[in-house]
């Protein structure tokens, strides 16, 4: 079978092991050269017993580049329930956040942190993952004897928080909350223009905004296509401590097409798609087939194992078809921007 022209930016996921004294077993790791020089780095684990301790195991960490650490439980009713009760050092001053929700902590370049501790877990694990906002991971580790006693207090609470969709609901729009029909898709393009120009964010560029609901959730499935997420949080640089960094997490188990709107889309920053899976003992393991569409041919490319798609700059990408779902996998999108553009396009448009 003949190589296809876009088979260099589909990547397999590797477990490995991580850098000495971060974690304490191997993980999902990538970024930089490996993923056609893209300008951050991913990694991606669970967290299973309570007394856990890692980023790292001993001491603290200290990055030159801005990290985001995210963790997040795997109820899959509720996407914002850790399962658990965990905790993080802040600052030189080593002040203790304790949290039993899923969070999201923003980490500016040189500031110490660490160790990230498992409290209490219940019966389900708890995924971990990072984005670094640098081609490779490095670090200084600061000896725990080097370390000043822990201290309390609240200076770093804005870099530690829910991890939530910080957009508004369209209360008044309640054709959004039970499915549109194509036919309504016109009137829906026209809601959410208005509601994205009342808005300082430029927004999704894709229409998630109007499907925020109290709790910050997104619930796409069914109404932006029935392949698309069953929940879904969506985070931007002015939720991220202003890092050039907007990212999406997903429960995710239906198939399907993900977008009904139109063909493609695009970006104008370099973005990665991340498909992994959720058991905690086989991280080479994703439990769905997928089919994704690449650049102005729409060439079909499709896996089933844990994956990276690379889109770099301007790359036009989807339509994106969930095949089969034997479990519930995860879906993430890191975009190296604060906000995130996406026009849309139709293969029609690339007609010779």
């Amino acid at each position: 079978m003949p190589t296809k022209k876009w088979s260099h930016l589909v990547k397999p996921l590797e477990v490995k092991d991580g850098p000495a004294g971060l974690y304490p077993a191997p993980r999902i790791w990538g970024g930089g050269k490996e993923w056609e020089d893209f300008q951050g780095h991913f990694s991606y684990g669970f967290l299973q017993k309570a007394g856990e301790v890692c980023h790292p195991v001993e001491g603290a960490v200290v990055h030159p580049y801005d990290e985001v650490l995210v963790c997040a439980g795997t109820n899959f009713s509720n996407i914002l329930d850790l399962g658990g009760e965990m905790s993080i050092e802040m600052g030189e001053e080593r002040e203790e956040y304790v949290f039993d929700r899923s969070q999201v902590i923003c980490i500016p370049r040189g500031t110490p942190h660490g160790a990230l501790k498992v409290r209490k877990i219940g019966e389900r694990p708890i995924a971990h993952y990072l984005w670094g906002l640098a081609p490779e991971y490095k670090a200084e580790i600061i000896t725990e004897k080097s370390l000043p006693p822990k201290t309390t207090g609240t200076k770093y609470s804005h870099m530690v928080k829910l991890l939530r969709s910080y957009m508004d609901p369209m209360k008044s729009f309640e054709m959004i909350r039970k499915g549109m029909k194509p036919e309504d898709l016109a009137k829906f393009e026209q809601v959410y223009a208005e509601r994205a120009k009342a808005q300082k964010r430029s927004g999704t560029g894709m229409g998630y905004e109007a499907l925020a609901d109290e709790s910050g959730i997104l619930r796409p499935n069914g109404v932006m296509g029935p392949g698309n997420a069953d929940q879904l949080l969506w985070l931007f640089g002015e939720d991220l401590n202003d890092f050039d960094l907007n990212f999406l997490w997903t429960f995710c188990s239906a198939t399907g097409i993900w977008h009904r709107v139109a063909d493609g889309h695009y970006h104008p920053e370099p973005e990665v798609l991340l498909f992994v899976g959720f058991n905690p003992d086989d991280l080479n393991y994703l439990g769905a087939g997928i089919e994704i569409h690449m650049g102005t041919e729409f060439e079909g490319h499709r896996f089933s194992k844990p994956t990276a798609i690379i889109m770099p700059s301007g790359f036009i990408h989807l339509p994106e078809v969930t095949l089969w779902v034997d479990d519930t996998y995860a879906f993430l999108v890191g975009c190296l921007s604060g906000t995130h553009e996406a026009p849309w396009v139709n293969e029609e448009d690339f007609a010779d």
